[in-house]
């Protein structure tokens, strides 16, 4: 009987080891296939980084995160879908969206280097658009205000400003061009005149009269913020440093402050040259009568 119950006890005890080791085996195989797994799909999601396909590599991010959940996988998982959705915003010239995306991507720990670096360059890139839109709006904003008044000689100018500028036919500011192109359109014919005296006029009335005139525009246009070459690019530099964007809205603040009611329809040009033209005087507050040429 006790050699019995000593073979039973032998046998339920090899038979427990060899359950043991079968599971163990078990584990180890499926954690190695969790491995492989994840390796293949990091690999497929870099390849299509390389190829800037971010949706593509966004899924395979996903399935490698889901075979081995670790922090590259994560992060590379949210840089690439953040890169996709702001690629789509901007052909949807939703730049304000597309800016918060890039900046989650850019500023992603534990992700993957081009991906930073892509980020990088296209969130600089939609910050040029979101300021350059700015500026334009606010441009066609005030030659329509020009036009109600009846200037539209220098609604034209303005206007011409914006519908000349560089790359504003492209898909990031076409819709800007066509509201342009089609006020400047509309706009009656220019309301210059001939009176210049001609090549064979050299009578000294003559002279005199176009001095004459010639003077009383300079006069007219002296409080004129389009005169003189208002719409000239200004440099942001002054006193050998930059004008930053926070400059520029620090002196929209002031003159908020001081009672203009359409700073708004200040472009960023006239800003910085009214922040030079204070500077000039030793100020660091600007006055309305500072974006006017001098």
């Amino acid at each position: 009987m006790k050699k019995a119950l000593a073979l039973l006890a032998t046998t339920f005890v090899g038979i427990l080891l060899v359950g043991c080791s079968n599971g163990s085996s078990s584990t180890s195989s499926s954690s190695s296939n969790n491995n492989n797994d994840y390796k293949t799909e990091m690999s497929k999601g870099n390849k299509a980084v390389d190829k800037k396909d971010y949706e593509t590599a966004a899924d395979h991010f996903e399935s490698a995160n889901e075979a081995k959940n670790t922090k590259k996988s994560k992060a590379s998982e949210i840089q690439a879908d953040k890169l996709a959705d702001a690629i789509e915003d901007m052909k949807d010239r939703e730049f304000t969206d597309a800016k918060k995306s890039l900046t989650t991507a850019k500023n992603q720990t534990d992700g993957n280097s081009k991906m930073t670096s892509h980020s990088k360059k296209l969130l600089s890139q939609v910050k040029t658009i979101i300021r350059r839109r700015s500026d334009y709006n606010a441009n066609i904003k005030t030659a329509k205000e020009l036009i109600k008044s009846n200037n539209n000689d220098q609604a034209r100018t303005l206007l011409e400003q914006v519908t000349n500028a560089d790359g504003i036919k492209g898909k990031y500011y076409s819709d800007i061009y066509k509201k342009a192109k089609k006020l400047l359109d509309n706009l009656p014919a220019s309301s210059s005149t001939s009176e210049n005296t001609t090549a064979d006029n050299n009578s000294s009335d003559s002279n005199s009269s176009s001095t004459d005139n010639n003077s009383n525009d300079s006069s007219d246009d002296s409080n004129n913020p389009a005169a003189k070459g208002d719409f000239d690019i200004e440099k942001k530099e002054v006193d050998g440093k930059k004008i930053t964007d926070e400059d520029i809205a620090k002196a929209r603040q002031d003159l908020t402050n001081q009672g203009v009611k359409n700073v708004g329809a200040w472009s960023d040009n006239d800003i910085v040259r009214a922040i030079k033209n204070a500077a000039a005087d030793g100020r660091t507050t600007i006055k309305p009568s500072d974006a006017q040429v001098r």
